[in-house]
């Protein structure tokens, strides 16, 4: 076991190295005796052309989940951010698809950009909605027979697949811009609430109120409808007139699994 762990602690070493082995004297000198090399190429000529498959893959994946952020950062900087991020985010899961988990974190500390910050928190909302689990179809028959004092107690199960995103920026033109294979300029700030979803047939966001936005937050965390509104209605008296259109949305774009009484 000792000398396995060997080899794997100095695989993952080399695999990780950003640039060629070639000229990683102590690697070079150590890897015939874990790689026999061929006629073609040396050892760590070989094993250079693995790390090489490693950085494509990875870097790969990340751009497939960050491709706007990719975009904004031009090639040289999303390189230059996966290489900083894979050294100090190593990946520890058996699946690429949560590779980029730690991404949104780890820019905070990396680059004092706030753009770039909602993208990548925005971008990775998409990961999660497209992989959450689906909820049950709502109990539309026991909503409709509750009374009054049933919706003062009530509480809000929000889907798993509803994601929830404040961003200083417009990612959300941005991204769409970016998708469509346009070039969009860096936009302007504005603060928006969005939210991303996974609808019967593709991706979702909407742009939503302020004061909505409050409510779902609140609903979450667990907070009784009555006592939610109650607090989001102190910052925004006329919250109370559209609880109820609010509401009928959420039900019909299937962001509540589920009303307790």
């Amino acid at each position: 076991m000792g000398e396995l762990s060997a080899i794997q602690d100095f695989m993952a070493i080399a695999l990780q190295k950003p640039r060629t082995l070639l000229e990683e004297g102590e690697i070079s000198a150590r890897t015939p005796a874990m790689i026999a090399g061929n006629e073609r190429l040396s050892p760590v000529e070989q094993l250079d052309i693995y790390r090489e498959q490693y950085w494509l893959r990875h870097v790969g994946a990340l751009e497939e989940d960050y491709r706007t952020l990719a975009y904004v950062l031009g090639e040289d900087g999303f390189r230059a951010l996966c290489e900083a991020y894979l050294a100090a985010c190593p990946p520890d899961s058996f699946t690429l698809r949560d590779l980029g988990a730690r991404l949104p974190g780890f820019l905070r500390t990396w680059r004092d950009d706030a753009l770039v910050h909602d993208l990548a928190s925005y971008e990775w909302a998409f990961v999660e909605a497209f992989d959450a689990p689906s909820a049950p179809p709502l109990d539309t028959a026991a909503i409709a027979s509750a009374s009054e004092e049933d919706w003062a107690r009530a509480r809000l199960e929000l889907a798993p697949m509803l994601q929830r995103v404040r961003v200083r920026f417009p990612v959300d033109e941005l991204r769409a811009a970016v998708q469509r294979g346009e070039s969009p300029e860096r936009p302007a700030p504005k603060d928006l609430c969005l939210c991303v979803w996974r609808g019967p047939d593709a991706m979702k966001y909407l742009d939503v109120e302020q004061g909505a936005f409050a409510l779902l937050e609140r609903l979450a965390r667990g907070e009784a409808l009555s006592s939610a509104c109650e607090a989001v209605a102190s910052e925004d008296p006329g919250v109370g007139d559209k609880v109820g259109g609010w509401f009928q949305q959420w039900a019909a774009l299937g962001w509540i699994a589920k009303v307790s009484f």
